[in-house]
């Protein structure tokens, strides 16, 4: 367990974390009787907030679920070998540490310009919703 902690960086800030933040606004918490304390000795100190870098380039694989991967499959020309393939790569697979990373890789390899599907599985998506926005229909209120 990670301990809430007070990073000095200079008089005027110091570095905390976001759930040290959090608490030190708390009357009463430890982290504000500690927050607190710091002040005393810093009148001026600011609390700071580590920020973590984010990779815009990073590829994510968040919507191709094995569903996903599976209605892909379907739709293509010779569907039902992929779809056999596939359950067998996915058998293989469950001896790994981690299955579906097996089956992600063999489906990046077979199907190596994933980044046009994204458009088809997004596509999809919007589609399907839209769809089911359409046909719901709610009952009126006995009052109107």
């Amino acid at each position: 367990m990670k301990k809430n902690a007070i990073i000095y960086i200079d008089d005027t800030h110091a570095q905390v974390t976001k759930a040290f933040e959090k608490q030190a606004r708390i009357f009463g918490t430890p982290e504000y009787r500690e927050w607190r304390a710091y002040r005393q000795d810093f009148p001026s100190a600011q609390m700071v907030t580590k920020t973590i870098k984010k990779n815009t380039s990073k590829r994510t694989y968040k919507n191709l679920t094995y569903a996903n991967m599976e209605r892909f499959l379907n739709v293509q020309a010779n569907g039902k070998e992929l779809i056999k393939e596939f359950n067998d790569q996915k058998a293989i697979a469950a001896i790994q540490q981690n299955p579906y990373r097996a089956v992600l890789a063999w489906f990046l390899t077979k199907f190596p310009k994933y980044d046009e599907y994204k458009a088809f599985f997004a596509d999809n998506s919007e589609a399907e919703t839209a769809s089911e926005k359409e046909t719901v229909d709610f009952p009126l209120a006995a009052n109107q």
